[in-house]
């Protein structure tokens, strides 16, 4: 059980989503960042797939009301357990009564914590991802708040690291440009819209959710087609909406639009664009499908899972 004392303002209950519903436009929902939730499972010695709480925004504390072992990947934060530091990356042991404090963000935007065992509330169609906008699966459909208190399963027989350290974390989000194919609506758009997408630096605005992140960037050199028919969208899903903004789709965005669908963000690139926050600069380079698909087994390879 993990009792939540101070929760930050944004914390949610998300396993890596539930694939297979788009048709009944229910979205995919899960973590924003993947293969970080994946690394911490495997360092607990989860399955990849087992469910964990998603932490953004802030600092907050939780109490370990049993003796297990924990980890804390994707953004790097300033931890502590029980009163000792804790670093990134690392299987640690927690005692029954350890109070995780973590009292700043200091790089990147979404940490993630897993506990032996997984956070063990109910599925909903075969996923514990909480899904906000319809207010299901995780802890009520909702965010985490205070006095919550979260089952955890027993642990698993995966085999952890047997030193208990680390692997590569997802970090070093820094500057390197984010994989991107064409999106199925480029063909409506002219050329100068590609070159545009490719060459300029965009920043995080300020909306960004986990439906979705908008870009800032200059106004785009030529004109939009008119209204689209709405269309099958997935994750990562770069739309131009006329304003001239980019709308990166994230999981739990929608399942159809009604913007240009310009390109789409290689999977294997989504944790790092996601780990940028608001005002942090991101940068666009084309790839093609296959070096995207080679990527991706690649990335989840390193993660413990077939993709």
């Amino acid at each position: 059980m993990i009792t939540v004392l101070h929760p930050p303002p944004f914390a949610t209950v998300q396993d890596l989503g539930r694939p297979g519903y788009l048709h009944a436009a229910v979205a995919r929902s899960g973590a924003l960042d993947p293969f970080a939730l994946a690394l911490a499972n495997i360092l607990v010695g989860n399955d990849p797939g087992a469910a964990g709480i998603e932490w953004g925004l802030a600092g907050g504390e939780l109490r370990i009301e049993r003796d297990t072992t924990i980890a804390l990947t994707g953004a790097k934060a300033r931890a502590t357990l029980g009163g000792r530091g804790v670093a990134s990356d690392r299987a640690v042991h927690a005692a029954a009564g350890d109070v995780l404090r973590i009292t700043l963000i200091e790089e990147g935007a979404w940490l993630y914590l897993a506990i032996a065992g997984g956070i063990d509330v109910p599925p909903v169609l075969g996923s514990r991802a909480t899904y906000l906008p319809a207010r299901f699966g995780g802890l009520e459909g909702r965010l985490l708040r205070a006095g919550d208190r979260l089952p955890t399963g027993e642990p698993g027989s995966r085999v952890p690291p047997t030193d208990g350290r680390g692997m590569d974390g997802a970090a070093s989000w820094g500057a390197q440009p984010i994989a991107v194919l064409p999106g199925p609506d480029r063909h409506l758009l002219p050329a100068a819209a590609w070159s545009w997408l490719t060459q300029t630096e965009f920043r995080v605005s300020h909306a960004v959710s986990r439906m979705g992140y908008r870009l800032e960037g200059s106004q785009p050199p030529f004109s939009f087609p008119g209204d689209l028919p709405s269309a099958p969208a997935c994750i990562g899903t770069i739309q131009l909406p006329p304003g001239g903004e980019p709308i990166v789709l994230l999981p739990d965005g929608p399942s159809v639009g009604g913007y240009a669908r310009v390109a789409v963000v290689a999977t294997a690139d989504i944790g790092r664009l996601v780990q940028r926050r608001p005002g942090e600069a991101i940068r666009f380079h084309a790839i093609g499908l296959e070096e995207a698909r080679t990527r991706l087994r690649d990335q989840w390879a390193a993660h413990g899972r077939q993709g």
